[in-house]
């Protein structure tokens, strides 16, 4: 979902992956191992990091492809930046101030690349869970509704 701002620039403002067609009724904060909700303080959450204004969305397998891919390239040219592999492509997409692309890389791996809200910071997922408590899908905010 892309957000249009007064000064004209559009923001996405949240980013989905559907697992399903069913609809989510409930919505549950994604967390990894080790972490628990009751640990956290009020208007706290865990998320993901953001450096470069992207987000993606991949699975384990897709993520432990890139990584080995990304050290490989990296130890023969300390030079390379990962982001280069997909800038191409990403322009194909781009409009005034953000961009996405769904792209099978090197046709073994799937990943869902798009710009983060106001770029760098950390942005909360939230399982959408069907009426039987399965994920139906995942969405990150990017905490930019109320701006």
């Amino acid at each position: 979902m892309v957000k249009r701002l007064e000064s004209g620039d559009e923001r996405v403002a949240y980013a989905m992956i559907k697992f399903t067609n069913e609809q989510a009724i409930e919505w549950e904060l994604a967390t990894r191992a080790g972490q628990e909700l009751k640990h956290l303080k009020e208007d706290e959450f865990y998320g993901y990091s953001v450096n470069t204004g992207m987000g993606c969305f991949m699975d384990a397998e897709a993520a432990l492809y890139i990584q080995a891919y990304e050290d490989k390239r990296y130890k023969e040219d300390n030079d390379f930046y990962f982001y280069e592999e997909f800038a191409e492509a990403l322009e194909q997409n781009y409009k005034h101030t953000w961009d996405w692309l769904v792209t099978r890389f090197h046709n073994k791996v799937d990943i869902a690349m798009f710009t983060t809200g106001f770029g760098d910071g950390m942005y909360p997922s939230f399982w959408g869970l069907d009426e039987n408590g399965e994920p139906a899908c995942l969405v990150t905010d990017f905490l930019i509704m109320d701006q």
